[in-house]
C-alpha cells in the first residue's frame, strides 16, 4: 500500500522550497486545503497565478514512487493561447528553477517532472474545448476563472480524478471581472448554487465543497508598498478599481454584463475564412463632428454569423470629409470596391446642418455625404432606427447566442458567438463591456460620454436581417467535388447539378417545369 505524505511537506523538505517560493498567509491556507473546489481571488497583486502554479508543482511531486507518480496529471487553463503563453506559461518559466523538472516540451505544452508526473498547460477558448482533454484524468486549476462560463467549469469534472492521489482538486484563482463573475461568486462566496445549474445540479450543490480564499495586493508586500502600482490601480474607474484594489465582487456590471464575452466575441480576422463574394456586407455610422464619428464595417457568414470587421472612428470631418474617409476604408485589399447592401446613418444626421470652413450649409449631413458615397460606388444613406432600447437588446441577444458549426470528433456540437467583432475593432471592444446601465430604467443602457462606437455598431446589426447571402451554384458544385474523390462520383455529382440547373432555366422560362406543362 503506498503511504501517502502531505504534499507540500514533503516537497518542501526535500527540495527545501522556501529556498523558491514562500507563501503569503493566504496563499499557504490556499495549499493547505483539502476542498475540492478552492478559489484564490479577489484583487491585483497578490501572487494569485505563482500560487496556482506552485499548487500544481506540490501536487505533481506527492509521490516518489515512480509506478505511482506516473499516474498524477494536472493541467492549468487560461481561456485563451495568448494569454496562456503571455501569464501561465511565461511565470512557470520565470519562477520555476529548471532543475526542479526533467523536461518542459515547448510544442505540447507539457512539463514532465522528475518523477514522472506531468503538469500540461492549455487553453479553453471555447465551450467545446473542454472534450479536448477527455481520456485522461487531472487535477485542474483554471487561472483568472471569472472568464471561463459555468460550463467550461463544469465540462471538465468528468476528468477531474485521480486513481493514486486524494489532493486532485479543481480549483481556480482570479479577479472578480469577467463573464464567469457571476457563477464564481455565487458557489464561492455565497455558497448558493449559480444561475446556470440545472436542477440536478442544484440538488447536488454542497457548500462545504467550495473555499475561498481572498486576498488584494496588501497581501504582496511588494506591491502593497509601491506607489505607482497603486496609481495604476486608482486610474481605472470605480467599479474596476474597487475590483482590481479591494477585490471587491458584484461592482463591475454594465448593460452587457453576463453577455460580453471577448473569447468568443472578438476575433483574429488573419484567422478567420474571409469574406466571400456572396455575403452580405453593409456600413453603419454614428454621425459626430465635435464626438467620434463612428463607423463600422459588416457581413454575415454562410452560417449566418455576423461579423463586425472594420472600424474608422474620426473628429472634425465635415461630411464630405468623412464620406470619403468611408469610401477609402470600404475598399478591399486588392484594390476594388466591393459591393455594400445598405448604409445606415444616424437618424440625426438627417437633420443637423453641420458647418465648415465656409460656414453653415442647408443641407443635412445625410444629403452633404451621398453625393460623394455614389461617386465610389457606395449606397446613399438610409436613415437608422431611433429604437434605442431595441437596438441595444438586440446587440445583447446577438453577444449571448451561439451558432452550431460543426461538430467534435466525438459528436459534440461545436458552435460560435452569433456576433463576433475583428480584434482591431478597439474603441468598440472597450465600450461594450463599460456601457452601463441606466438606475432609472435597467432594461436601457445610461447614456455616457464615449458611446459613438456603440451606438455606431448598433445601427448595422439593427438595420440587416434575414438569411445569409445565398452562395452561388457554382461554388457549391465546386465544395462537393472536392470532398469527393471517386471519378465516378465526381462525374455523378456533375450530372445532377446540370440537371438542377435545367430544370430552373425551364421553371424561370415558363413558370412550371417541363414535366408539369407535359401533364397539363
Amino acid at each position: 500500500m503506498i503511504s501517502v505524505e502531505s504534499g507540500i511537506e514533503r516537497f518542501a523538505r526535500e527540495i527545501n522550497l522556501d529556498d523558491y517560493y514562500s507563501p503569503y498567509p493566504m496563499q499557504a491556507r490556499f495549499h493547505a486545503s483539502p476542498t475540492p473546489h478552492k478559489l484564490l481571488g479577489g484583487a491585483a497583486g497578490p501572487g494569485k497565478t505563482l500560487a496556482l502554479i506552485v499548487e500544481h508543482m506540490i501536487a505533481a511531486n506527492e509521490f516518489t514512487d515512480p509506478v505511482a507518480a506516473k499516474q498524477v496529471h494536472t493541467l492549468l487553463l487560461r481561456r485563451t493561447h495568448p494569454k496562456l503563453e503571455a501569464t501561465l506559461i511565461t511565470r512557470f518559466r520565470e519562477k520555476i528553477p529548471r532543475e526542479l523538472y526533467r523536461d518542459f516540451n515547448e510544442s505540447k505544452k507539457v512539463v514532465t517532472w522528475h518523477n514522472g508526473a506531468t503538469t500540461h498547460f492549455g487553453s479553453m477558448q471555447y465551450e467545446h474545448n473542454a472534450w479536448d482533454w477527455q481520456g485522461q484524468w487531472y487535477k485542474i486549476g483554471y487561472d483568472e476563472v471569472c472568464e471561463f462560463t459555468y460550463k467550461q467549469w463544469q465540462a471538465t469534472s468528468a476528468w477531474n480524478r485521480c486513481p493514486v492521489s486524494p489532493h486532485c482538486t479543481k480549483d481556480g484563482a482570479g479577479n472578480p471581472i469577467g463573464i464567469g463573475a457571476g457563477w464564481c461568486k455565487k458557489l464561492f462566496v455565497d455558497k448558493v448554487p449559480c444561475d446556470e445549474m440545472d436542477e440536478a445540479q442544484r440538488s447536488r450543490y454542497r457548500p462545504e465543497d467550495y473555499e475561498y480564499f481572498p486576498c488584494t495586493y496588501l497581501d504582496n508586500p511588494i506591491y502593497a508598498n509601491d506607489p505607482a502600482f497603486i496609481a495604476r490601480l486608482e486610474s481605472y474607474p470605480a467599479a474596476i478599481r474597487d475590483a482590481l484594489k479591494y477585490g471587491t465582487w458584484g461592482v463591475v456590471g454594465g448593460y452587457f454584463f453576463g453577455a460580453w464575452d471577448p473569447a468568443e466575441n472578438v476575433y483574429d480576422p488573419d484567422a478567420a475564412e474571409g469574406i466571400k463574394p456572396w455575403h452580405k456586407r453593409w456600413i453603419s455610422t454614428d454621425w459626430g463632428f465635435e464626438h467620434w464619428a463612428a463607423t463600422y464595417w459588416h457581413y454575415m457568414d454562410d452560417l449566418g454569423i455576423i461579423r463586425t470587421y472594420r472600424e474608422l472612428c474620426v473628429k472634425h470631418q465635415p461630411p464630405e470629409v468623412l464620406a470619403e474617409s468611408i469610401a477609402r476604408a470600404s475598399l478591399d485589399a486588392d484594390g476594388p470596391m466591393p459591393k455594400f447592401q445598405a448604409y445606415f446613418l444616424s437618424h440625426d444626421a438627417f437633420a443637423s446642418k453641420a458647418t465648415s470652413t465656409m460656414g453653415e450649409n442647408p443641407n443635412s449631413v445625410a444629403m452633404r455625404m451621398a453625393p460623394v458615397l455614389r461617386q465610389h460606388g457606395l449606397p446613399a444613406p438610409t436613415m437608422s432606427t431611433r429604437d434605442k432600447l431595441g437596438r441595444e437588446q438586440l446587440m445583447y441577444q446577438l453577444l449571448r447566442k451561439r451558432v452550431r458549426v460543426g461538430e467534435t470528433a466525438d459528436g459534440q456540437p461545436v458552435q460560435a458567438a452569433a456576433w463576433q467583432i475583428a480584434d482591431t475593432c478597439s474603441k468598440l471592444i472597450d465600450v461594450i463591456p463599460a456601457a452601463p446601465r441606466d438606475e432609472d430604467d435597467v432594461e436601457r443602457i445610461a447614456e455616457f460620454l464615449g458611446d459613438d462606437p456603440l451606438q455606431g455598431a448598433g445601427y448595422g446589426l439593427y438595420g440587416i436581417t434575414g438569411k445569409p447571402g445565398k452562395k452561388p451554384d457554382e461554388q457549391k458544385l465546386q465544395e462537393q467535388l472536392s470532398r469527393v474523390e471517386d471519378p465516378f462520383a465526381q462525374k455523378m455529382v456533375i450530372f445532377k447539378h446540370n440537371m438542377t440547373k435545367l430544370k430552373k432555366a425551364e421553371r424561370d422560362q415558363s413558370g412550371s417545369p417541363a414535366w408539369m406543362r407535359r401533364v397539363q
